[in-house]
């Protein structure tokens, strides 16, 4: 008999604060996503960013270029079991952002472990719970031993009945995704997967429930940043008796530093104006894209996220140079460039 889970937790001063704030913040993002003609590149940065660093958080070891060239249609020259894991990663946010239901039902979640895990695990352990135990290790010691195979579906049925609960919907839908990455990722219900499918799953919740209604932010970069610090939060609950609150702190907090970061990438696309008239190519809009969102970029990975040469690359980028929409330091082939 599945049992419905019940979070324990506490609304602390600071998480109501956070969420006021990112409350507001995103109902911002929205008001400013209304007309406007770069929103699909948007998309795709965050689509970018979350393959990039959910699957980093996991020992991925592409690059956000390389990742960027391949939600570009690039074919790289590296490793293959690394390409794999990131192209999954991209079907399962467009299947989500597409065709998932709003409900979060037990196929639906295995159709996600499914795409997540296709051509990474055998066939007897795609889309299905574990059939024995596993482990989180830390190098070689175990962290954490997480329930056994016999409860892992009435576990996950159980957390999936909480998600779509009447008293649920009412609840803020931060608190939501963030209550069901840890309870998800806690019953480590796959052979494999699991982390993947726990960050997939809060992204699923934050699109469906109306927070990021244009999936046109990456909560997992913040994750990635300070992987240390995410793995110590998820064991805080676990020594804390399950209390959640600290965790719920801690993903505010994160949402709220990410959403400042998309709002200062709006700000910056719509703040620019050249010195100059000029009509901008397509790659050279891109180009301005890329930029918002990276502190600084080297002229080899701006060329290689682009797809181009060195040289069309410098072509492109003399008209932006010559009227101030970019700035360059460095020369030749140590140049790198940033917004102004």
């Amino acid at each position: 008999m599945d049992i419905v889970y019940q979070p324990k937790f506490e609304r602390s001063a600071k998480l109501v604060r956070y969420l006021t704030d990112a409350s507001s913040l995103a109902s911002w993002i929205q008001q400013q996503t209304i007309d406007v003609t770069w929103i699909a590149k948007t998309q795709r940065d965050a689509l970018v960013r979350l393959a990039h660093y959910s699957t980093h958080i996991e020992g991925n070891p592409l690059t956000l270029p390389e990742v960027e060239a391949l939600a570009a249609g690039k074919d790289l020259a590296v490793e293959e079991r690394a390409k794999i894991e990131v192209l999954n990663y991209f079907a399962a946010l467009r299947w989500i952002w597409k065709s998932a239901p709003k409900d979060i039902d037990e196929k639906s979640l295995l159709k996600l472990h499914q795409i997540l895990t296709q051509s990474l695990l055998p066939k007897s352990e795609i889309g299905t719970y574990k059939s024995k135990p596993n482990a989180v290790f830390a190098g070689n010691r175990i962290i954490y031993r997480p329930p056994p195979p016999e409860s892992a579906p009435i576990l996950t049925r159980g957390l999936l009945q909480w998600i779509n609960s009447a008293q649920t919907w009412d609840e803020h839908a931060v608190m939501v995704s963030a209550i069901a990455h840890h309870r998800l990722v806690s019953i480590h219900p796959f052979m494999d997967g699991n982390g993947r499918i726990a960050r997939a799953l809060e992204s699923w919740i934050l699109y469906r429930r109306g927070f990021d209604t244009h999936h046109i932010f990456a909560l997992d970069e913040f994750f990635e940043h300070d992987r240390n610090r995410y793995y110590r939060e998820i064991q805080a609950v676990r020594d804390a008796s399950e209390n959640l609150t600290s965790w719920l702190e801690y993903i505010s907090e994160g949402i709220l530093e990410t959403l400042r970061k998309t709002q200062v990438r709006i700000q910056s696309l719509r703040a620019r104006k050249p010195l100059a008239k000029i009509i901008l190519t397509q790659k050279q809009e891109r180009i301005l894209q890329i930029l918002a969102q990276t502190h600084r970029l080297g002229g080899g990975d701006l060329a290689r996220t682009l797809g181009i040469t060195r040289a069309h690359l410098s072509k492109l980028i003399q008209p932006l140079l010559r009227v101030g929409l970019i700035c360059k330091k460095g020369t030749t082939k140590s140049a790198s460039y940033y917004l102004p």
